[in-house]
C-alpha cells in the first residue's frame, strides 16, 4: 500500500473511497487490539488502513492527503515512524489562519470517538487551559495515548445545535 512515488495531496476525484468519514474509520482501525505503537510499523498502518501513503522527503513522514478542490479544507494521515515516537496523526484541517465562511469539514463526531474508545477499554482526561476550558482529550489504553483535539463545529439537525468535529487525533506512545 505504501509507494515510492513521493508525497503529494490528492483531489477527492483520484480516491473517491476516501471521504473524510472512511478515511477516520479506517484511522481508528489502527487502535482495534493495539498494545502498544511498537507495533505501527509503517506496512501494518498502510495495510490495516488500506491509504496509499508517500514519502513526504522535506518532513521525513509517510502521508496521504484529500485537498478538497476549490476550498482551503484538506484531511489527511501522516505516519512518523522512521524514529521514535512512532505516531499516526489524523487531520482535517484547512489552509490560514483563520477559518473559512461556510460549512466546516467535519470527517468524524468527537462523541462518536470518545463512544468507541471508552466502549474499548480507554479511559479519558481533559486537559484544560487556565480558564478551565478544554484544549484536549486523551484516551489511554495500556501503552497506547489517543489525543483529540476538536476542530469546527458543524451545525446540528435542530436550529441553535452543535456538533464537536474531531480536528486532530494522534496515536502516540503514552511511555
Amino acid at each position: 500500500m505504501t509507494s515510492s512515488d513521493t508525497y503529494r495531496p490528492s483531489p477527492p476525484a483520484e480516491h473517491p473511497d476516501l471521504t473524510p468519514e472512511e478515511v477516520g474509520r479506517r484511522v481508528l482501525r489502527l487502535l482495534d487490539g493495539l498494545k502498544s505503537t511498537d507495533e505501527l510499523t509503517l506496512d501494518e498502518v498502510a495495510a490495516k488502513t488500506g491509504l496509499p501513503l508517500k514519502y513526504a522527503p522535506k518532513a521525513k513522514v509517510h502521508a496521504f492527503t484529500i485537498q478538497i478542490p476549490d476550498s482551503p479544507w484538506f484531511y489527511g494521515v501522516t505516519y512518523s515512524g522512521a524514529k521514535p515516537p512512532k505516531a499516526v496523526e489524523l487531520q482535517y484541517a484547512y489552509k490560514g489562519d483563520t477559518q473559512p465562511a461556510g460549512t466546516p469539514l467535519c470527517g468524524i463526531k468527537f462523541d462518536d470517538v470518545a463512544k468507541k474508545l471508552k466502549a474499548d477499554g480507554f479511559l479519558m482526561r481533559i486537559d484544560v487551559d487556565e480558564l478551565g476550558q478544554p484544549l484536549a482529550y486523551t484516551f489511554r489504553r495500556e501503552r497506547v495515548d489517543v489525543q483529540v483535539v476538536l476542530g469546527a463545529n458543524a451545525a446540528g439537525k435542530h436550529p441553535d445545535t452543535w456538533i464537536a468535529c474531531v480536528g486532530q487525533l494522534m496515536i502516540t506512545s503514552a511511555d
